[in-house]
């Protein structure tokens, strides 16, 4: 990954801050760049499967460029992405106004997102290059995966869960929706929510839950949702909240233990996800409560 090397910086690049975590066979880069003038450099290389997206541009604008000295001919978009196959680099091209911006790099390996997503897996979109592309969901859900706090170990399954449908959507012809998929079945839903329960405060992989459903990942997401009204993260997030409550309510434990031994990384975190879940802050809850 080309940004990430010292050695790789253009004369005109100030800085460049990124930190990486990888969910699913796909590894997110979180960039920010600072320039001081017009600015071509690599963005991926030939030996990656790759998207890179616009994140926030200030002052300019960035360009993607299959040759370093080729303009892309497309019309600048906001939030602009491009995808290049393995075996295709990718340059950035940033006009002299540009001071910052700030882009997500997507690398994948397809190898690993085949076995994972099998029927649901689209060879040929990853075949070409697509230029200057845009999808609100996509941006959305990566915008969503680059903010997620990387010390956070709770948030591993919502990480697998938005990877898996940002590859979904992208391996999807056009705009069409992927394909609508009805609930779990009871003795499944019974299996899958009795093992989130019983694995807290455990983090837990998509692939677990959609290995005791039987079905790919991105199938379990949205029939997990059709069956319960929430994703897999969400239902997980309220059992930690649930659990919290009852340790709150019938023990003295400080909230630095509750946290931990519902599966938060610190007491910020649950309070921060408890007052959003129940209105009140915890120590609010218990009070009123006791």
């Amino acid at each position: 990954m080309s940004v990430e090397g010292a050695n790789y910086l253009h004369e005109n690049v100030v800085r460049i801050d990124s930190r990486a975590r990888s969910w699913n066979g796909v590894t997110i880069v979180d960039v920010h760049e600072y320039t001081k003038g017009e600015v071509l450099h690599s963005l991926l290389n030939a030996e990656e499967t790759g998207i890179a997206m616009a994140l926030e541009e200030v002052g300019g604008v960035t360009e993607p460029r299959l040759k370093p000295q080729q303009a892309c001919l497309l019309d600048h978009k906001p939030n602009h992405m491009t995808l290049v196959p393995r075996g295709m680099p990718l340059w950035g091209h940033a006009t002299k106004e540009l001071h910052y911006s700030r882009y997500a790099l997507l690398l994948f390996d397809l190898e690993t997102l085949e076995n994972k997503f099998q029927a649901d897996f689209n060879a040929k979109m990853f075949e070409r290059p697509r230029m200057r592309f845009t999808d609100e969901r996509i941006h959305a859900l990566v915008k969503m995966l680059v903010d997620i706090q990387h010390e956070d170990p709770s948030m591993m399954l919502l990480g697998d869960s938005l990877t898996s449908a940002v590859f979904a959507l992208l391996s999807t012809e056009g705009d069409e929706p992927p394909a609508t998929r009805p609930p779990l079945s009871d003795h499944a839903l019974s299996l899958i929510v009795s093992y989130i329960q019983d694995q807290l405060p455990q983090q837990i992989e998509l692939r677990e839950l959609s290995e005791l459903a039987g079905i790919s990942q991105w199938h379990f997401c949205r029939a997990f949702k059709a069956s319960t009204g929430l994703s897999p993260y969400q239902w997980q997030l309220k059992k930690r909240v649930d659990a919290a409550q009852k340790l709150l309510l019938h023990t003295d434990a400080p909230l630095d233990a509750i946290a931990k031994a519902v599966g938060f990384c610190d007491p910020m975190q649950l309070s921060r996800v408890f007052k959003k879940c129940t209105g009140e802050a915890p120590g609010t809850w218990r009070r009123n409560r006791r």
